[in-house]
């Protein structure tokens, strides 16, 4: 087997929603957990591909998806990453959310802090881990995509539109991936791994021990007491004050402008500050 197309971010953006959506069609395959971050964590990939596959049921004639968003995290994971999935499968197809920058980075901050990965507050947690602002460096991330595999194997799909026309995008994903789109079960109101009023568990309870499987599977009251997160769930999102959205937007403009000729899109509403 082989994957033959991958969501490769930008986190954030409705990778997790995306990936529900498509793994409801008949003709998809994905991968569990949805993001393996194989190519962008493995020392030496070519001997590990059967731990890859091992994360896929045993399906024929099936497109086989992952989504792992870390695979736009450079320079900060593996530097020759789109020429290792070139290696491995040069036929792959790319599916790339983006989001208006202020939006994603806020909300990037929020998804970090619920798990335990920051105790930061938002302005300073921008400014001391620069993963916010690369991983918002979009043009950035994909450009070596589309250099080593094609235009046509990479589609760029801008958040709001798959919130607000979700229909359209799924017709054009359809295309994209010669699956019949009225094969896709309900996916106008999906929305997964949401920011606001959700509750996530501390990335310390993302690999449980056995002692912790245990009292997950035969005591659930006390895994949830023990997993319970709600100190750190957000009620309403941070406020970025209006220097810092600024500064933001200072360093991504160039990045926002080439992207939009990428495109083809009026990206013009990404640097407008929030008042």
């Amino acid at each position: 087997m082989k994957v033959d197309f991958m969501i490769i971010g930008a986190q954030k953006c409705g990778t997790t929603t995306l990936f529900d959506i498509l793994n409801s069609h008949p003709s998809v395959n994905g991968c569990r957990p949805k993001e393996p971050h194989f190519f962008s964590s493995s020392k030496n990939w070519k001997n590990e591909l059967q731990k890859y596959h091992n994360h896929f049921s045993k399906e024929e004639d099936m497109l086989h998806l992952e989504a792992s968003t870390t695979y736009t995290f450079y320079p900060l994971r593996n530097l020759r990453i789109w020429k290792d999935i070139y290696d491995y499968n040069p036929n792959t197809k790319f599916i790339y959310l983006v989001r208006r920058p202020i939006d994603r980075i806020i909300s990037s901050y929020m998804h970090r802090y619920e798990k335990g990965y920051t105790d930061l507050k938002i302005e300073e947690a921008i400014i001391k881990d620069r993963l916010y602002l690369d991983v918002t460096r979009y043009y950035t991330q994909i450009s070596p995509y589309i250099r080593q595999f094609g235009r046509e194997r990479v589609l760029i799909i801008d958040f709001d539109d798959f919130i607000s026309h979700r229909q359209s995008v799924i017709d054009k994903i359809s295309e994209f991936l010669s699956i019949d789109v009225s094969e896709f079960a309900d996916y106008e109101e999906a929305k997964s791994n949401v920011s606001v009023g959700g509750q996530k568990k501390h990335y310390k309870f993302d690999s449980p021990s056995v002692p912790q499987r245990i009292i997950r599977k035969f005591f659930p009251p006390l895994w949830r007491m023990i997993t319970d997160n709600s100190s750190r769930a957000f009620l309403k999102k941070p406020v970025l004050s209006i220097e810092f959205q600024e500064m933001i937007l200072n360093m991504l403009e160039l990045e926002v402008r080439e992207l939009a000729i990428l495109m083809d899109k009026d990206l013009s509403d990404w640097v407008v500050i929030n008042k």
